[in-house]
């Protein structure tokens, strides 16, 4: 086992970043340098502290994702025409502002879905309460033609709400993808 006490040099730190830029795992990086993989963090951790106080309103970023998800990022980022990882993940930063915001349109189309769903709701309870109170006075549970009508109308309405939902859902998932790649396409690679 490494001892983890070898001290990494400036110019250490600066190449395990590059490196770690490039892909190279933080394990391979640990057996070259010969430190343990929390030494490297260590090393990242302190490069980018150091930069951080040189360059004023900016800030190191650091996560982990697995291999599939990172390269379905790298495809999209290629697909947009960005030219690096690092680029596309600034941006991805920059871009919600205003972005998360509610879509006044859309919360408007479901106030209008939760208004019908409430009354297909009360339509269903008023039924249901009537068919209840017969069993209860010992009646057999049938539906009068009527009954049956508007229980085949509730059906309806309520395929025809499951319609206007997938359209609102389509219709979101579009715009919420345009109005971010137009972020993206938009925000510079420079400093924020």
């Amino acid at each position: 086992m490494r001892s983890g006490s070898k001290k990494l040099t400036s110019d250490d730190q600066k190449k395990i970043v590059a490196s770690v830029r490039a892909g190279v795992p933080v394990s391979v990086l640990a057996r070259t340098y010969e430190v343990t993989r929390p030494t490297i963090y260590a090393a990242i951790r302190s490069f980018h502290e150091k930069a951080q106080d040189t360059r004023s309103g900016t800030a190191h970023v650091s996560f982990t994702v697995d291999q599939v998800s990172l390269r379905a990022f790298d495809a999209a980022v290629g697909r947009i025409g960005l030219k690096s990882r690092a680029d596309a993940l600034r941006r991805v930063c920059r871009v919600p502002s205003g972005f998360l915001e509610p879509d006044p349109d859309l919360a408007d189309a479901l106030r209008g879905l939760t208004a019908e769903l409430n009354a297909i709701g009360r339509n269903v309870n008023q039924l249901v309460a009537t068919k209840n109170y017969e069993v209860r006075r010992g009646q057999k549970l049938k539906l009068t033609a009527p009954q049956q009508q508007l229980l085949s109308d509730l059906l309806v309405r309520i395929d025809d709400v499951g319609v206007v939902v997938r359209e609102i859902e389509g219709k979101r998932a579009s715009a919420t993808a345009r109005r971010f790649i137009e972020g993206m396409k938009g925000a510079s690679d420079g400093p924020a």
